[in-house]
């Protein structure tokens, strides 16, 4: 796997490591442009020496032991043997791959016929709430699941991390992640989001506009995209090349790192930010 072609947000383990601390059941909302391997295996390189390390995915065992290069601290069950937790001793450091069920299936073990994400979901926290001990980081890929999907799974959850292809979101107790909320961020960040998708891929409007809307659910209008195309365009930060249907859109020649500076210096507002709004609310709690 080539590592280098995925987006991999920055200072992950330091929000891995301010996200334990407030919490032991971590929800971790990506597009497919995230490295999902890099996080996890930031995750598990946390562990403590009286840590046993789970890994629970619908992918075969051998391909994820060979990605954390065979630890032999690791285990890998099927989402079906989710119970085995129930047997297993000691402190377990648990990530949950959503990304490798697909959420169509139902779980006929099941007598309620829950989709087979939330039936798997439903038994680790669960397990959770019985045994104080253990840490979970759950992993989904958000355009792979419904927004009222997402909303659930939020509400299950005292910690989320939302990570899009620039910038990463942290959110704390009592999370809604609400149709509302994801769109008000993609539309306010909308030239970042555009710039971080041309830079790895030249595309046109109807491209941006299909998928924002399958990654975010936000569905844009063709007189927000083509206007801020022209204004990036205009910026020197974009150039077009026309054919008969359509105009596609890449970085000007020589100014990938102009954008890529955009792209750093916004995510460092970010972090910025974040911190700030950590303070200021435990402070608050405090006072």
């Amino acid at each position: 796997m080539n590592k280098n072609a995925l987006t991999v947000p920055a200072g992950i383990d330091a929000i891995l490591t301010g996200s334990l601390a407030q919490s032991k059941h971590i929800l971790f909302l990506y597009t497919s442009h995230m490295n999902r391997y890099a996080v996890q295996s930031s995750f598990f390189a946390m562990s403590g020496d009286d840590e046993h390390l789970l890994y629970i995915t619908g992918e075969q065992p051998e391909l994820i032991m060979n990605m954390f290069e065979k630890n032999t601290n690791l285990s890998v069950i099927s989402p079906e043997n989710i119970d085995i937790l129930k047997t297993m001793g000691g402190k377990l450091r648990i990530i949950m791959d959503m990304s490798s069920i697909d959420g169509r299936h139902e779980n006929l073990m099941n007598p309620s016929k829950m989709d087979e994400d939330l039936w798997v979901h439903q038994r680790l926290e669960k397990f959770l709430t019985e045994n104080k001990n253990n840490i979970a980081l759950c992993m989904y890929n958000i355009s792979r699941f419904p927004p009222e999907r997402i909303q659930k799974l939020a509400a299950s959850h005292d910690r989320l991390i939302l990570n899009t292809p620039d910038i990463t979101v942290l959110s704390g107790e009592n999370v809604d992640v609400t149709d509302a909320t994801i769109e008000r961020f993609v539309k306010e960040y909308l030239d970042v989001v555009v710039l971080a998708m041309i830079a790895s891929k030249p595309m046109c409007g109807t491209d941006i506009v299909d998928i924002v809307h399958r990654n975010f659910n936000v569905l844009l209008s063709p007189g927000t995209v083509y206007p801020l195309l022209h204004r990036l365009k205009k910026e020197g930060l974009l150039e077009c090349e026309c054919s008969i249907k359509k105009k596609v859109y890449k970085p000007v020649k020589g100014r990938e790192a102009n954008i890529l500076r955009i792209l750093e210096e916004h995510s460092l507002a970010n972090e910025f930010l974040t911190d700030f709004l950590k303070s200021r609310s435990l402070e608050a709690n405090t006072a």
